[in-house]
């Protein structure tokens, strides 16, 4: 529990951290290159919380492949990459189709997708995919994972960093000031505007439960697979099929079915949330059956011995 505790306490730290420092490197920043003080917080954040995360892998121990999940040799490690990428595109293209037959999105006005574009959207979202997915399953399916399972086992494992996976999803936004406007308090400004949307917790209950789900999903396959590989294809897929769907629809809110998506970003939400507590039910009641099965042919005569 306390590398999960030390997790925490770093990012709360950094988002201080980088309220506070956010005008003075603000104005530095300005002598070069105006930005909006809004990305310079973002900045400064994101670099403490790299800087701390370093120290603390050094601390715990944990700077090798095993503990990032890259442990299994490179031909498994590719070929659980490309069954992620499969088995991620057979878990969210359903679901996206159904969005759109239940017309909760509907085609952009004046769409034409024809075959150049569309294979370029879809490069597009599987290279953003890529990227976002090894970042984020090398932290929370990777290192945060091997350090929670080493203090507290697999449950709390796949849990806590699912938990904190969801909760990071819903810090954002962005907060333009005019430049005579902004002060030492500025940064505070705008670390309240990013925690915006915990204030109204009742809307964004559907898309936090979905992405917890998802979280747990990719931690489940991470503890079966041994690696992070699987759950990177799965992530990636995920990132690809949504940006796709994202970009050539739109939500109709009004719909009588506009409940199954939330406004994290309009996919996921407790349409989503619903299919992959289906699909979860229907694995784990699949492996029971194959482990019973196993289980009856060890109990027959001569099975031991072939077991």
């Amino acid at each position: 529990m306390r590398a999960f505790a030390s997790t925490v306490t770093l990012i709360l730290a950094a988002l201080l951290a980088a309220a506070l420092l956010a005008y003075p490197a603000w104005e530095l920043v300005g002598l070069i290159s105006p930005q909006p003080i809004h990305r310079v917080l973002h900045r400064i954040a994101m670099l403490v919380v790299i800087l701390g995360a370093l120290w603390l892998l050094r601390r715990w121990q944990l700077f090798h492949r095993h503990a990032f999940g890259f442990g299994q040799p490179r031909r498994i490690l590719v070929r659980q990459l490309l069954g992620g990428l499969a088995g991620g595109t057979a878990v969210v293209l359903p679901l996206a189709m159904a969005l759109y037959a239940f017309d909760v999105r509907i085609a952009k006005p004046d769409l034409t997708v024809t075959a150049l574009p569309a294979l370029h959207l879809l490069a597009t979202g599987l290279i953003s995919g890529l990227v976002v997915a090894t970042i984020e399953e090398t932290f929370f399916r990777g290192v945060l994972f091997t350090a929670v399972r080493r203090e507290s086992g697999t449950v709390a494992a796949v849990f806590l960093p699912s938990l904190l996976y969801s909760a990071v999803h819903f810090l954002g936004g962005r907060l333009r000031l005019p430049a005579e406007q902004l002060d030492w308090t500025s940064g505070f400004a705008v670390l309240e505007n990013m925690l915006i949307q915990y204030s109204q917790p009742g809307a964004m209950i559907d898309s936090f439960l979905a992405l917890f789900a998802v979280g747990a999903l990719l931690a489940w396959a991470r503890v079966k697979t041994r690696s992070i590989a699987a759950p990177i294809g799965l992530h990636a897929a995920g990132v690809c099929v949504i940006s796709f769907l994202r970009e050539t629809t739109l939500v109709q809110t009004q719909h009588g079915n506009a409940w199954l998506v939330g406004g994290y970003d309009g996919v996921l939400g407790w349409g989503s949330l619903i299919w992959m507590v289906a699909l979860s039910s229907l694995a784990y009641l699949t492996l029971r059956a194959v482990q019973a099965m196993r289980t009856d042919k060890s109990l027959e005569p001569g099975g031991e011995q072939r077991a």
